[in-house]
């Protein structure tokens, strides 16, 4: 039996319990197990007392000196204790919510402790206790991304015991050439390196087999797909001389000069016999809509209809509403087409796109239903566009003769990296703000000092705006001593007694995150406090502040796409960093995101921050999102992955030679598990 079909069940110690925490980080399978990557790797090598400095995560053994003290927040512990280290120093250990270890914690006992150290305070916050002082402290080991029901611990555990009893059947993916050329650990030997390593050696050679994989099948994806391509069939798109004109007339404002020029762009792709395929990539605020609105505009008077497809119900509504109010007073019908829209509305909506009567759909994945059929698709504009997989974009296409293909995308990419991840992609840059967009003031807060942004924000508040609040955790045990979202929303729910203040994650069921949104979208809520999930998000010109805890644990790019949530309306806006930067990485990251809102400039300089050798740092999630590659860091395994897939797809032979056999079907894994989003 295949490990992709292997139920985690069949692992001893997994009852239904821990089947269900599994499954809600995405792990169903023993393959899914394996191939759950560590975020981080904590050095456990004890070092003496001398050698720790402040903000060092370290390991020590240490003696209780004395009783231990248990106080309460609402429903979380704060446990502290009086230790001795190296027989001499002596230091306070503090343990968050982990009031189960006090009778273990007995006066005189040895324990070892892992935590980051405080020199200011002379304190230790602990997030690993071990009461086995004999066995041997191992040097790295491996920090998984948990939940409430499931620790770090137990998953590494787990996947430790799937390694031992199945570990032999890994079957290898790459063919032997591509090993071979380049050095590689095998697949079985890159995953025991991951999880089991033994020296950071192990983890670099692990890393760079099962990165090199991961980007080669994306690759292979893109490339089959732009093979497969459709060759030029003679169809141009006869667009009226002045659309452009015409379609500025209908905007509330001037266009900047990159917006007509992507929009001239466009207007020569419609016109050629070859099926446009271009990125349009610009910074938050730069202007996008506009020009995808217009290209659907243009396919309208060239007599075809259009496809806008977005990633989040709340999202397509948005584009709806807009596309309503700027085309419909050039004739154009728009139609919302979404999961929730059903019966008698589902089926008139699906007769008009049928017949014609429809100029653009704008919708969610329900776009790609078996039902929904077009007179003439022209046109598909894909927003976000990451955030579909290639096989969910040429279903959509299909619905189609060869129609003309438009990406947005809202993360400015280094150049360095738009030829690797976009190839032979037309893309058009808008890097020029439109007039009007209020510049928004970024603010660097310490941690301790985080009263300062919640009183900025409450005077926010009380003006009539509102607020986001951004987590980096979904929970503690996420990410040791870093403060949850619920932590949060505590405090701030706390200090801002009188307005409505909210909590929204990723783990909400997608029916309460939209309705979280749209009230916070309608002013019916004050203050939103959320994780990332709001990165990419909603237009609300009444927001005016975002404070993000825990910055010094967000890349640049992500950190610079948060920002992006405010500065939407007529008022002044703020990004208040709250951090506890202590690394010179870090630093330098909070200190770029006060220097510039440039995106492409903040892009270029995440790549020179984050090169190779952040072994032990925070992955930030690339665009395309991956399981274990980082297009900053991994760019150059990026472009020679690019060089093989190209060849590998122009050999006719790779579609049935017994060498290619792994990688068809590895291929063929990574396509069936593209997942279409809430």
């Amino acid at each position: 039996m295949s490990l992709n079909s292997l139920s985690v069940r069949e692992l001893p110690g997994v009852g239904p319990q821990k089947e269900r925490a599994l499954a809600a980080l995405g792990i169903r399978t023993v393959d899914d197990l394996l191939h759950t990557y560590p975020f981080r790797y904590d050095e456990r090598a004890e070092k003496p007392f001398s050698d720790w400095h402040d903000g060092d995560r370290v390991t020590a053994r240490a003696v209780i000196e004395g009783p231990v003290q248990v106080r309460w927040r609402g429903s979380k512990s704060i446990m502290t204790a009086r230790v001795r280290v190296d027989g001499q120093h002596p230091v306070v250990c503090l343990w968050f919510s982990q009031h189960y270890l006090r009778q273990k914690l007995s006066d005189g006992r040895l324990v070892v402790v892992t935590g980051r150290w405080n020199e200011t305070l002379r304190r230790l916050v602990v997030s690993e206790t071990s009461f086995d002082v004999a066995a041997r402290v191992p040097t790295l080991v491996p920090v998984y991304r948990a939940n409430k029901d499931i620790s770090t611990k137990a998953i590494h555990q787990l996947i430790l015991r799937a390694l031992d009893q199945y570990g032999d059947q890994v079957e290898e993916s790459l063919p032997y050439g591509l090993v071979r050329k380049y050095r590689l650990w095998s697949h079985r030997d890159a995953l025991f390196g991951m999880h089991r390593p033994s020296s950071s050696e192990d983890i670099r050679q692990a890393r760079r087999r099962l990165v090199f994989e991961e980007f080669l099948l994306f690759q292979i994806q893109l490339q089959w797909l732009r093979a497969e391509r459709p060759k030029p069939t003679g169809r141009v798109q006869r667009v009226p001389p002045g659309a452009l004109e015409a379609f500025e007339k209908l905007l509330p404002g001037p266009m900047t000069g990159a917006q007509r020029r992507a929009c001239e762009d466009i207007l020569r792709d419609l016109e050629r016999p070859v099926p446009m395929m271009r990125l349009v990539q610009g910074d938050v605020g730069s202007g996008k809509t506009w020009v995808a609105l217009f290209a659907c505009y243009a396919a309208h008077l060239a007599g075809g209809q259009s496809a806008l497809m977005a990633p989040t119900e709340i999202l397509a509504e948005q584009h709806a509403r807009l596309a309503q109010q700027l085309l419909a007073p050039a004739g154009m019908q728009v139609a919302l087409l979404t999961g929730n829209v059903s019966g008698r509305d589902r089926d008139r909506i699906l007769s008009a796109l049928a017949s014609g009567e429809v100029s653009l759909a704008v919708g969610t994945h329900a776009l790609l239903s078996e039902g929904v059929t077009f007179r003439d698709l022209a046109l598909l504009v894909t927003d976000e566009q990451h955030r579909f997989g290639v096989a969910q974009r040429a279903r959509l296409r299909e619905k189609g003769r060869t129609p003309d293909v438009l990406m947005l995308s809202a993360t400015p990419i280094p150049r360095t990296l738009a030829l690797a991840v976009y190839g032979d992609m037309d893309v058009s840059v808008l890097n020029e703000m439109p007039k009007g967009r209020m510049p928004i003031e970024t603010v660097a807060i310490r941690a301790q000092d985080d009263e300062q942004a919640l009183r900025l924000i409450r005077k926010e508040l009380a003006r009539g705006r509102q607020a986001y609040v951004v987590a980096p955790a979904i929970e503690s045990s996420d990410r040791e001593d870093v403060a949850s979202v619920q932590d949060v929303y505590d405090r701030v729910r706390e200090h801002l007694a009188g307005f409505r203040v909210e909590l929204l994650h990723g783990r909400m069921p997608g029916a309460e995150k939209e309705r979280l949104m749209r009230a916070f979208r309608d002013g019916e809520i004050q203050a939103l406090v959320a994780t990332t999930v709001i990165e990419v998000g909603i237009d609300v010109p009444n927001a005016t502040v975002i404070a993000i805890y825990g910055a010094e644990r967000f890349g640049l790019a992500q950190l610079h796409q948060l920002r992006g949530r405010v500065g939407r309306g007529p008022h002044p806006s703020y990004c208040l960093l709250i951090h506890d930067a202590s690394s010179e990485a870090a630093r330098a990251r909070i200190e770029t995101m006060l220097q510039t809102h440039d995106g492409f400039q903040i892009a270029e300089r995440d790549l020179e921050l984050r090169g190779p050798g952040e072994l032990f740092g925070l992955r930030q999630s690339g665009l395309p999102e991956f399981a274990l590659g980082d297009l900053a860091r991994d760019y150059r395994i990026m472009e020679v992955a690019r060089q093989e897939a190209l060849q590998l797809v122009q050999r006719d032979d790779f579609w049935y030679a017994p060498w290619a056999e792994g990688l068809r079907r590895a291929l063929k894994e990574a396509m069936d598990k593209v997942s279409y989003p809430d």
